[in-house]
C-alpha cells in the first residue's frame, strides 16, 4: 500500500525532495540556534563573554533562516500533497466510469462520496506529513550524534542515537496492529454514516409518510456510537503512546546530562561541551515527536487508502472476448432484442443470493412497443436495468440485433440504449445544460422540440429564463412529474434504438398523461420501446403486453388486439 501511494508522488519527486531538504535545514537550524545560545551563555559564565551584538545578530540571522526554511518546507510539501489529491480524485472517478453502471447497486452513493472526499483527504497525511518528517528525523539525528561525537564525546552520541532509535522505531510499534484495525473499522463506519445520511435525506418524504424516520434516527445513533467508540480507543492508545515517546525523550536528555556530568568530572569534556550536549538532546525533540505523530495517524491513512483502492481496483466493465467489428449504422427501425433464460439475483445477507428474475424468455421485435406489467417486487424495474446494462444477468443472454449486450462497447451502448428511471437525477445547472448531457451539440430548436414533445413546453416557457433556468440541487424547483418528463426529453434527444421507460407517467394526472402519450406516438415511431408501468393508459400504445409475477413471465398478449397467450409458470 505504501508503495502504491508513493507511486502517485513519483512525478513530484523534485519538489518533495526539496521540501524534505528544507525540513532538515529547519530542524538543524533549530538545534543549532539553541546550542549556540547555550554555548554563548556558557562562555559568559566562564568569564569569556562574546560580543553581545555579534551574538544577537547571529541568532537573528539563524532564526530568520529557520523561518524561511519552515515556510518553504510547508509550501512545497502541501503543494505536492494537494496536487496528488487532485490526481487521486481524478483516478477515482475514472475508475467509477470504467465500472458497469451497476456499481452503484453494490456501493451506496453516500459511501462512494465519503471515499472520494473524506478518505482522499485522509491520504493527504501520507504526502504532507510522512515522508519528509521520517527522512528529516533520521538525517538530523545522525547529524546531531555526529557533531556530539566530534565536539564532545562518542559516548554522548551513542546515548543520543539510542534514544532516537527508541523514539522513532520502538514507540510507534506499540499497539500498531490494534490501532490499524480500529482505524480501519472507524473509516468503514464513517462511510456507513455518510451513506445513511445521504439515503435519509434523499428519501425524507417517504420516511415521514411511512413514519419510519425514528428508526432511521436510531440507526444513525448506533453508527455514531460505534464511530465514537473507535475514536475513543484510538485517542486513548495514541495518548499513551505519545506519553511513552515523551518519557523516552526526557530520559534520553537526562541520560545525556548525567553521562556528560561524569565525563566533565573526569576532565574528558569541558563545561561548555556538556551544556551544548544537553541543549542538542532537548532540541532534537521536535524532529523525533513528528515521527510518532504521523505514526499515530498512519493507521487511519492506510485504512482510507484501502477503501480508495477497493474502488480503483474493482473489475472494470467486461471487454468483448474477441475484437468487435466496427459498429453498424443504427437501425432506423429500432433494435431487435431477445432475452433467453435470463436470471438475476441480488447479493443478500450472509452471501445468500436473493432471486429476482428466473428464466425470462422474451422477444422485442425491432420498432415494437412492449408494456411490462406486474406487482411491486415482481422484477419489472430489474428487467429494465438489465436491458440498459445497468446490471448484468446472473445467467442467460440478452442480445441486441444479434450481438450480446455485454459485448457492446460502452459508447455504442449509451448511444443506442436509453433508460428513463422513475426517479431521475438532475445536476445543479440550467435545463439546457442538463438536456445537453445527452447530446452536447444539440441546438436550442432541438431542445425545444423534445421539451414540447413531453408536454413541458408551456411550463418551461413560463419560467423566468426559459431553457436557461437553473435547476436547484436534484431539480427540487420542479415537480416529480416534470422531472420525469424532463428525463424523457433528455432520452428523446439521444434518438435511441432501444428506449426503456420505468413508470415515467406515474406522477401525471390522466389528462396530462393522455396528451403526453399522443405527442410521443410520432416521436417513438420506429424506436423499440419498453414501458414498465401499471397505468392502463399506456397499454393502447403497446404491440405486446408482458405480465411478470415472482420474476417469471406468466402471460403475453397483444396490446391492441388478440387473445391472451399464457406462457406458463
Amino acid at each position: 500500500m505504501i508503495r502504491r501511494l508513493a507511486a502517485f508522488a513519483r512525478p513530484f519527486a523534485v519538489p518533495l525532495a526539496a521540501s524534505t531538504a528544507l525540513r532538515v535545514v529547519h530542524l538543524g537550524l533549530g538545534i543549532g540556534l539553541l546550542a549556540f545560545a547555550v554555548h554563548a551563555v556558557a562562555q559568559a559564565r566562564g568569564g569569556n563573554a562574546p560580543d553581545a551584538a555579534a551574538v544577537l545578530g547571529l541568532i537573528l540571522l539563524l532564526a530568520t533562516a529557520k523561518g524561511a526554511a519552515r515556510y518553504g518546507e510547508q509550501y512545497l510539501g502541501h503543494w505536492v500533497a494537494f496536487t496528488v489529491l487532485a490526481r487521486l480524485r481524478t483516478v477515482f472517478f475514472d475508475a467509477i466510469a470504467r465500472q458497469p453502471p451497476g456499481v452503484l447497486h453494490r456501493h451506496r452513493s453516500g459511501d462512494l462520496t465519503a471515499r472520494a472526499t473524506q478518505d482522499v483527504n485522509r491520504i493527504e497525511v501520507f504526502y504532507a506529513h510522512t515522508v519528509a518528517p521520517a527522512i528529516a528525523a533520521a538525517v538530523v539525528s545522525l547529524g546531531a550524534a555526529g557533531y556530539l561525537a566530534v565536539a564532545a564525546h562518542p559516548a554522548l552520541a551513542a546515548i543520543l542515537l539510542a534514544g532516537a532509535a527508541l523514539s522513532v522505531l520502538a514507540v510507534p510499534a506499540l499497539w500498531r496492529g490494534r490501532l490499524r484495525e480500529v482505524a480501519g473499522r472507524r473509516q468503514h463506519v464513517r462511510g456507513q454514516i455518510a451513506a445513511h445520511i445521504t439515503d435519509t435525506i434523499g428519501g425524507l418524504r417517504e420516511l415521514i409518510q411511512l413514519r419510519a424516520l425514528d428508526r432511521r434516527r436510531r440507526r444513525l445513533g448506533e453508527l455514531d456510537a460505534e464511530a465514537g467508540s473507535c475514536t475513543r480507543t484510538l485517542a486513548a492508545r495514541t495518548a499513551a503512546r505519545r506519553a511513552a515517546n515523551l518519557a523516552v525523550l526526557a530520559l534520553t536528555a537526562c541520560a545525556v546530562a548525567l553521562a556528560g556530568a561524569h565525563l566533565w568530572r573526569d576532565g574528558r569534556i569541558d563545561q561548555q561541551a556538556w551544556w551544548v550536549a544537553i541543549a542538542i538532546a532537548v532540541a532534537l525533540e521536535p524532529a523525533l515527536t513528528a515521527v510518532e505523530a504521523f505514526a499515530s495517524e498512519f493507521g487511519t491513512t492506510l485504512a482510507a487508502a484501502r477503501r480508495f483502492f477497493a474502488i480503483v481496483d474493482a473489475a472494470p466493465a467486461p471487454e468483448p472476448e474477441h475484437p468487435c467489428p466496427a459498429a453498424p449504422p443504427r437501425n432506423p427501425a429500432g433494435a431487435e432484442v431477445r432475452l433467453r433464460g435470463v436470471r438475476f439475483a441480488y447479493p443478500g445477507p450472509g452471501g445468500h443470493a436473493v432471486p429476482v428474475l428466473d428464466g425470462i424468455d422474451l422477444d422485442l421485435p425491432a420498432g415494437s412497443t412492449t408494456a411490462i406489467l406486474g406487482a411491486t417486487g415482481s422484477g419489472k424495474s430489474t428487467l429494465g436495468y438489465l436491458l440498459a446494462r445497468c446490471l448484468s444477468p446472473t445467467a442467460g443472454t440478452i442480445t441486441v440485433d444479434g450481438a450480446d449486450l455485454r459485448d457492446l462497447p460502452e459508447d455504442e451502448l449509451r448511444r443506442r440504449v436509453a433508460l428513463v428511471d422513475q426517479r431521475p437525477f438532475f445536476f445543479s445547472g440550467t435545463i439546457a445544460e442538463n438536456l445537453r448531457l445527452a447530446r452536447p451539440d444539440a441546438g436550442e430548436a432541438e431542445l425545444w422540440h423534445v421539451i414540447d414533445a413531453v408536454e413541458l413546453g408551456d411550463t418551461v416557457r413560463a419560467l423566468p429564463d426559459g431553457l436557461h433556468t437553473r435547476l436547484t440541487e436534484r431539480g427540487a424547483n420542479l415537480s416529480g412529474g416534470q422531472l420525469q418528463r424532463l428525463a424523457l426529453a433528455q432520452a428523446l434527444l439521444r434518438r435511441p434504438a432501444l428506449l426503456i421507460c420505468d413508470e415515467v407517467t406515474g406522477q401525471l394526472d390522466a389528462a396530462t398523461e393522455a396528451r403526453l402519450l399522443d405527442r410521443l406516438r410520432p416521436e417513438l415511431a420506429g424506436c423499440t420501446t419498453v414501458w414498465i408501468t401499471h397505468r392502463p393508459a399506456t397499454l393502447h400504445l403497446a404491440d405486446q403486453v408482458v405480465v411478470l409475477e415472482d420474476g417469471r413471465v406468466t402471460e403475453t398478449r397483444s396490446g391492441r388486439a388478440g387473445a391472451a397467450r399464457p406462457t406458463g409458470g
